[in-house]
């Protein structure tokens, strides 16, 4: 198994200070002060023991009405169960759902680990095109080609990592309306289902509510800043979340009490500073949206997440060696695309988690390196 694509970057910017980064999706923002007081009281007040499994009951009943809120999602405390982060809470899905030799339909531009997930389960990756002309839309009639009698899950992310595109209510319909058609099991990456920066996101669990075999992941980390407290968290039926539990007995016993009770104070706190968050990421998303376009690397708007791809084809350099090469030469560092798969192999992608002025700067630096080598 390879490493992740952005993690390799990410792990060279580290060792060289002063780089401009705009490589790893981590907000620049604090966390929320009363989430960070939450916390600390935790310590003090020693809420510093296991837990149940799936988290702390009263955080659960906070998630159903959040789910309710937010996405439109009918649930119950003993239908969700919070993992160590998305990633924790997307792997113990497909760990109890995918069986060795199963086929995993995945979103190409997709997240790297996703793939990485597939190397330990056993399975096989199937990538279904996401292509740039269509402002990286998923492709329904390829998708529908790709599956086979051995077709057991299809992955959907929107808004999208590392596109930042929304898939509509039509493209939606039409995913569950296929995964059902094939007795497939449908995962929604709704990890960034708080960031929309343009229009409107519906959950397929809010249009398809009776269908047992959709399972959604969420994660405090984009939402509120929390990265590194690591909680995410998923929901679907009785049945589903009880494997998905017995894979987090497994693997993690329980999350941190500590990021749980600072999870609640999240939950039902000020959410002024979400709109805050959002507000700047859409800014900055102008901002890069117009740079890239003056410098001729423009390739789609995005509409949800904080990322934006751009075009360093002119550059004649593949997408990996352009990432490596920008960083050493002028010391900005993005993620390659072909660390999303093949679809964006002659893109890069750019976080808008990071500062305007670094994203000014960056991008001009890129815009620089791509057309001083045409």
């Amino acid at each position: 198994m390879a490493h992740s694509g952005i993690r390799e970057i990410a792990n060279e910017a580290l060792r060289r200070p002063g780089t401009i980064r705009l490589d790893v999706g981590q907000p620049d923002f604090p966390t929320p002060q009363h989430v960070k007081e939450a916390g600390k009281r935790a310590i003090d007040e020693n809420k510093t023991f296991y837990t149940h499994t799936q988290g702390i009951l009263s955080l659960r009943e906070k998630l159903v009405d959040k789910l309710a809120r937010v996405n439109r999602i009918t649930t119950s405390p003993e239908k969700i169960a919070c993992g160590p982060g998305g990633v924790g809470a997307i792997a113990a899905t497909l760990a109890a759902v995918v069986e060795q030799g199963d086929e995993v339909l995945l979103p190409d531009p997709g997240w790297p680990n996703y793939r990485m997930m597939l190397s330990w389960l056993g399975a096989r990756g199937t990538y279904y095109p996401c292509p740039p002309a269509s402002g990286f839309q998923p492709d329904l009639e390829a998708l529908e080609r790709l599956v086979t009698p051995r077709s057991k899950v299809l992955v959907v992310n929107s808004p999208n990592n590392p596109t930042g595109a929304v898939y509509p209510l039509e493209t939606i319909t039409a995913l569950i309306e296929l995964a059902q058609r094939h007795n497939m099991w449908l995962v929604s990456d709704e990890c960034y289902d708080q960031i929309l920066l343009d229009g409107s996101w519906t959950s397929p669990a809010a249009i398809a509510p009776d269908d047992p075999r959709i399972a959604t992941a969420f994660t405090f980390s984009k939402t509120y800043s929390m990265t590194g407290w690591r909680l995410g968290y998923v929901t679907g039926s009785a049945e589903l979340i009880d494997t998905a539990t017995k894979v987090l007995e497994s693997n993690s016993s329980c999350v941190s009490t500590i990021t749980q009770v600072a999870a609640e104070a999240a939950l039902v706190g000020p959410q002024d500073c979400v709109a805050e968050m959002v507000g700047a990421y859409r800014r900055r998303r102008d901002l890069v949206d117009g740079l890239l376009k003056e410098a001729e690397l423009h390739i789609a708007t995005p509409t949800g997440a904080f990322y934006i791809m751009a075009d360093v084809s002119p550059s004649g350099l593949p997408s990996r060696e352009f990432a490596f090469a920008l960083l050493r030469e002028r010391g900005v560092s993005v993620a390659p695309g072909t660390a999303f798969g093949q679809v964006a192999r002659d893109a890069v992608r750019i976080s808008l988690a990071s500062s305007d002025s670094d994203l000014a700067e960056g991008v001009r630096r890129l815009g620089e390196f791509v057309h001083g080598r045409t």
